[in-house]
């Protein structure tokens, strides 16, 4: 579906949502986009970049934004086209979103008023609110991992909180990676447009950099104190497994006392002590827990039913 969501006396702005043939038939015959570029714009797993072409008067931006289905991936591609001054932005259902951050969208509250608005500055300050979202979800995987560390004292749950940080490194790779291509895309951007923007143009570009560096490094930091409490989690399950194969290897041994203690006796060997008394059976009995017991004391004694 086309939608055309913005005109201003410099430029019209064309969203599209889950392209169709007539939609491409449409764009190819009536808005003069390419095959090639309608291709790479409507990709789902199409990669950040950017391409520009100052002879054809048009542009290519492949963008990372956070997904509105977060499952299986946090983050998708939308695809961004500037072509004969006019701006078309393709997304797909988990994308469609955008459109309305783009529309509204600023940076510090601010945006030109629709008769100076220029086409770049409108996409650079609609880009804006589309990467604060990264930083609102480090915020959001943060507050999900302290909620993890909070049930550490749980130690059955200790596998959902395993699997619980998982998910979360699973995440976190997705931000990291998207936030490091965004900013080369960025950077793309201003080398390309430094001689066709202006000063203001090219500081509103810089304030989204700034954002996405700055979230960057939040990602950074958020990566690093997950993986610490994963090591973590690592430590408790591998003490907590020595633990127990301590424990089985100890009362392997005592529950072994009775084989042997019966064994003499099953042998019908003379003179064992008791082997002919009428109470005998019961004497085995006594000397087998007096045995268990005193090997289960040695045992804790020294440690080796400590954790």
């Amino acid at each position: 579906m086309i939608e055309m969501l913005k005109q201003t006396p410099k430029f019209c702005w064309y969203h599209v949502t889950n392209m169709s043939a007539k939609d491409r038939d449409e764009l190819l015959s009536k808005h003069g986009l390419t095959e090639q570029m309608l291709g790479y714009a409507n990709d789902r797993n199409e990669s950040v970049r950017m391409e520009f072409d100052s002879d054809a008067d048009e542009a290519l931006i492949i963008l990372d934004v956070i997904s509105a289905e977060p499952e299986p991936v946090l983050t998708r591609p939308v695809g961004i086209v500037l072509v004969k001054g006019n701006l078309y932005t393709f997304a797909h259902r988990p994308t469609d979103y955008i459109k309305k951050e783009i529309l509204t969208g600023s940076i510090n509250g601010k945006r030109p008023e629709d008769e100076q608005l220029s086409v770049f500055e409108f996409l650079i300050t609609g880009i804006y609110p589309l990467m604060t979202m990264y930083g609102e979800e480090i915020t959001e995987i943060n507050r999900q991992r302290r909620a993890i560390q909070a049930q550490f004292g749980n130690r059955k749950q200790l596998t959902k909180q395993t699997n619980d940080l998982l998910h979360l490194q699973i995440q976190m790779i997705y931000l990291q990676n998207s936030l490091a291509n965004n900013l080369i895309m960025l950077n793309q951007i201003r080398r390309s447009y430094k001689t066709n923007a202006t000063e203001d143009d090219l500081d509103l570009l810089d304030a989204v950099r700034v954002e996405v560096e700055q979230a960057r490094d939040m990602a950074g930091l958020a990566m690093e104190v997950i993986n610490a409490v994963t090591k973590a989690t690592g430590t408790l399950g591998n003490r907590d497994l020595n633990w127990t194969m301590k424990v089985l290897t100890v009362y392997s041994i005592v529950f072994t006392i009775p084989t042997v203690v019966s064994g003499f006796y099953g042998e019908n060997v003379d003179y064992l002590p008791f082997a002919s008394h009428s109470s005998g059976w019961w004497v085995t009995i006594v000397i087998m827990i007096v045995l268990m017991v005193a090997a289960t004391y040695a045992f804790h004694r020294y440690g080796f039913l400590k954790k």
